[in-house]
Formats: structure tokens, sequence, C-alpha cells
């Protein structure tokens, strides 16, 4: 895993934690677009932005792949026979 995959796994797992806590321990009351407040809004952004973060660098890092292989095999054996 680069650096941006860490990032965006670290970013990801703390906003889910963050929210899961702060919802246990705000009641789970009446949950609703009106009820949900600044930190609870923050918490959820931070996840959404994690797992985008998540998202990116792992298409990002199966791009450099394609083209270090494609970079690695050799033209011969791309041609028929």
């Amino acid at each position: 895993m680069n650096n941006g995959t860490k990032a965006g796994f670290v970013i990801f797992v703390a906003g889910l934690v963050l929210l899961l806590g702060y919802g246990f321990y705000s009641g789970l009351q009446n949950i609703s677009i009106e009820s949900i407040d600044t930190i609870g809004l923050i918490l959820l952004v931070l996840t959404i932005v994690g797992l985008l973060i998540l998202f990116i660098s792992i298409i990002l890092e199966q791009q450099e792949g394609k083209k270090k292989m494609k970079n690695e095999i050799k033209k011969e054996d791309l041609e028929p026979w």
C-alpha cells in the first residue's frame, strides 16, 4: 500500500469509528436531517472524504501497476506467433 492508500484507509476508519462512537454517545436520539448537529456532520464528511481518498489512491495504484507490467513484458512476447 502506498501513502495515499494508507492515509485514505486511516481517515476512513477513523471517521467510521468516531461517527459510530458519537452516535452511541448521543443515544441514537431521533435521527433526521434536522437533528444532525455540527459534530455529526463533520464526522460524516470525514468518513466520506476518507473513503474517496481510499478509492482514488487504489485506482491510481492499479494504473501504476498496469504501466509497470506493460513495461516489464517484452515486446516479442506480445507479438503473435
